[in-house]
This record gives C-alpha cells, structure tokens and sequence, in this order.
C-alpha cells in the first residue's frame, strides 16, 4: 500500500517542475535582455510570460510521458537526468514550431528558447536533487521507508537483500524469515503487531503455491504491500506490475488501480465536483433540514458509523428518513437495532436480517420516503466527501451490524481497500433489488476494475435515476 508521505512528495513534484521551467524561462530572458544587444522583434515582457506559463503545463505532460512522475520508481540520478533531457528536447522542439507557425512572435529573439532549454534542464535536476536530499532526511525520521518483512533464502533472496541496502531510504528490513516453508499465520501477525511492517517481500527459489496464497491472503486483510521476485512467481493476476530495486527486477501484485496516480487524481477530481455540487445544492439542504426539524421530533441529521478505508470508523452524515420512535443512537435514548426490529412484524424484521433492507418500510416517515426515493437524503454526504472519509464513487459504507453479510473480516479487508462512496456499482445496477451477495460482487468488480471514465459513468446514472427514479439503467 502506498505511503501518505510518498504520494505528497509525488504530487508536490509536479509544482516544483513546474516552477523551475517558468524560472528556467525568465532567466533566458534577462540573459539575453542583458546582453547588451537589442531584440531583434518587439515583444513585451509580460506577453511573453504569459504564454509560457499558460504553454508549460504542456511540458509537464511530456515529463509524465516519458515516466518522470512514475511513483516509487528506484531507478538512479543519472537515469532521470535523461529522461529529463529527453522531454525538455521535445518541448522546446514544440515550442520552437509553435513560434514558427504562429501569427505573431513568441520570443523577442531566436535564442531565448535555446536559453530556455538549457535552463530547464539544469533547474529541473537541480529541484528534482533537492526534493531526493529532502526524501532523504525524512527517511533519517524513518518517513516514506517501507518496513520489509522479508521471505526467502536461495541466489535470488541474497540479491534482493543486497540491492535493498543500496536504497536505504526507501526500504528497512525489519524482520525475515528464512524460507517459505518456516512461514505460519502466526509469525506473520507477530511480525505485523511488533515491526508494523509495510510489505511482505519474497525470493525464494523454492516454490510453494500454499503457502505463498497464504502470505497474499493475509496481506491483503491487513493492507500490507505484497512484492516478490519473479523466480517464484506462479502469476496470480492480471494486476501484477513489474518494478527494479537496483538491477533486481521485482513483480508487485497491485489489488486495486486506486494506489498511486489513481488515488490522487479521484481525490482530487471528489474534491472539485462534491464542492460545486456541495455550493449549488446548500440551499436546498437548508430547506430540507428546516421541514426535518419542523415535521418530526429530533435531530434532522444522522451520524451513522461505519467502516471507512482501512477499517477505521467513520461517521456517515445523512438526512434523517426514520420516524422518532424508530431512529437508533444516544440522541433516541440509546436505542439499537435489536429493540427496532423487536417492534416489526415479523416478516419485515426476517427481511431485514436477510438484506439488510426492507421493501415498504414502516419505519420511515412521509418525508423521508420522499427523500429516499429521489437520494435527497445523502446530500450531507457531500459534507463527507471534502473531510475525506467518503469518495463520490465507491463502495457502499459498510455498517458494522451489515459484517456478516458482506462475508466477514476477509471480505470487509477487501471492500475498505479504498473509500466508500455515496453511489456505487450496485446502486445503478439495480439497487435494493439486488441480493446482498451480488451487491458484494460488484464492490469488489468495482475495486479491482476501476477507472475514471466508470466513476464517469456511474455518476452519469446515479444523476438519471435521480431524475427519472429509474433503478438499474
């Protein structure tokens, strides 16, 4: 799994690029300004750096292009100093056929580009060289190094270990155990509580399917990285990358796209569309929290806990649907679930166990049928999705009373990988009349399959059957 610390220290690189390039090109023009000679076209200061800071965003692309933004990529300085080569030749190659085509003049002179070009490339290393010596003393701090419980003996074990000295501030063996076959649940969940170890890695020339299933099985309930050398890979997924620690090639079994990029840019896109929606829609909050107030007794909102991401508890902000003498929580004289559904008929309460819904609800009021039936309700989602416990997109939230259902500790590992979302796979593929195991199903499809253009899609149909009050488009 990926480290909070790794992923900003990736994101804020692309600002520093950034910077560097519009500094690169103010130096070639006060270079070339301060040569003593006059500019051979008119062209003022500020147009020109106006369209280099609207035109470098394009330059960043080609860095991505070219892997310089690829996280947790151990290669060396000199590597990335070529790639960094390579993508600055190509944008100033476009830079230079843009002036050429262009109507009007770009540059005031022939050589500020070239200028420019050189410039990039020595400030761009020189911020990339300070951003490695700051991951370097955060390191020191033990910040963004994975601790590494490592498996294996054999040629293979003894190479890995020795590249792993080489990027000390990346890695930390903590903990090993000599081969697979010494490897129990137990030492595992030892070496987890007592080393809180990050990733499981294994080079082994022994192979043992079993048990390396094991290993994978308990990385994965307990959100540990799982790498291994590709002399014992028997490939499990399709969602297996290929990575180097020094010349060591390593395949890493990556459960979810939303590790990485992925991750940043679904949060990055929740937090634009939920604040948009969240501004557009306050007043209508605001209407609906007043007739709450004035039609039952009781708070208008409901704080109901459930499993965020990684397991932890989250409290889930919806519009309260549920008649006083049926709402749960301290607020209601500590009712449960229990004393709810004791007052049921019988069939409703059976249904209830069975899916953790009820068709015909008695105990939602008149108001909050309507709100349920057009998701007014889980508006004050919204409010979640920009404190960062919900995404617009995932996973239903899992209510700890719903555990067995969805299949116990193994399964809830898998479905809190990432964040719940408000709407999901399931709630536009036919909603409550889907049976709770194929709900499951498509979480986990979900999960393992995502992308941005199904978050698209999803929130496309989640708006129509809003809209239309359709289930299942």
């Amino acid at each position: 799994m990926r480290k909070r610390s790794e992923l900003l220290m990736a994101t804020l690189q692309i600002p520093v690029d950034y910077a560097m390039l519009v500094v690169s090109f103010v130096l070639a023009y006060l270079v070339r300004e301060g040569s003593g000679k006059p500019f051979s076209i008119e062209v003022p200061g500020y147009t020109y750096l106006n369209f280099m800071i609207l035109f470098l965003p394009l330059w960043l692309v080609v860095f991505a292009m070219v892997g310089l933004y690829r996280i947790r990529s151990d290669r060396g300085n000199w590597i990335d100093i070529g790639k960094i080569v390579a993508a600055c030749s190509a944008g100033v190659m476009v830079l230079i056929l843009v002036d050429f085509l262009a109507t009007d003049a770009i540059f005031p002179a022939k050589i500020i580009p070239i200028y420019g070009f050189v410039f990039a490339i020595a400030l761009v290393s020189l911020g990339r060289i300070v951003m490695t010596i700051v991951q370097k003393l955060l390191a020191r701090q033990g910040i963004g190094v994975y601790r590494v419980l490592f498996i294996g003996s054999g040629q293979s074990a003894v190479e890995l270990r020795a590249a792993l000295k080489q990027f000390k501030r990346r890695y930390r063996v903590v903990a090993s155990i000599a081969t697979l076959n010494d490897v129990t649940t137990e030492k595992l969940e030892k070496f987890r509580e007592s080393r809180q170890i990050d990733v499981v890695m294994v080079s082994d020339d022994t192979p043992n399917e079993a048990r390396l299933l094991e290993i994978l099985s308990f990385c994965q309930q307990n959100h540990i990285g799982y790498q291994f050398a590709p002399t014992i890979a028997g490939i499990y997924t399709s969602k297996i990358i290929s990575s180097q620690i020094g010349s060591i090639p390593v395949l890493e079994l990556r459960p979810t796209p939303l590790e990485g990029w992925g991750r940043v840019f679904k949060r990055v896109f929740d937090v634009i569309i939920t604040t948009i929606i969240t501004l557009l829609s306050l007043p209508l909050q605001m209407v609906i929290y007043i007739a709450i107030r004035l039609s039952e007794p009781g708070p208008a909102l409901y704080l109901h806990e459930c499993y965020g991401r990684s397991g932890s508890k989250i409290n889930v902000y919806k519009f309260r649907t549920m008649k006083a003498e049926y709402s749960l929580g301290p607020k209601f004289g500590g009712r449960t679930i229990e004393d709810v559904l004791k007052k049921l008929p019988q069939d409703k309460a059976d249904e209830f166990v069975r899916s953790a819904k009820i068709k015909d609800d008695p105990r939602v009021s008149r108001l909050g049928r309507f709100m349920r039936s057009t998701s007014l309700d889980e508006l004050p989602q919204l409010f979640n999705v920009l404190k960062g416990d919900l995404s617009l997109v995932g996973p239903r939230p899992l209510p700890e009373s719903e555990l067995g259902l969805v299949g116990g500790e193994k399964k809830l590992a898998q479905i809190v990988m990432i964040r719940p979302g408000i709407t999901g796979l399931w709630q536009v593929s036919g909603r409550s009349e889907l049976e709770y195991a194929d709900r499951t199903k498509l979480n986990l499809f979900y999960i393992e399959n995502w992308t941005v253009w199904m978050d698209i899609n999803i929130l496309a149909k989640t708006a129509w059957q809003v809209v239309f009050g359709r289930n299942g488009v």
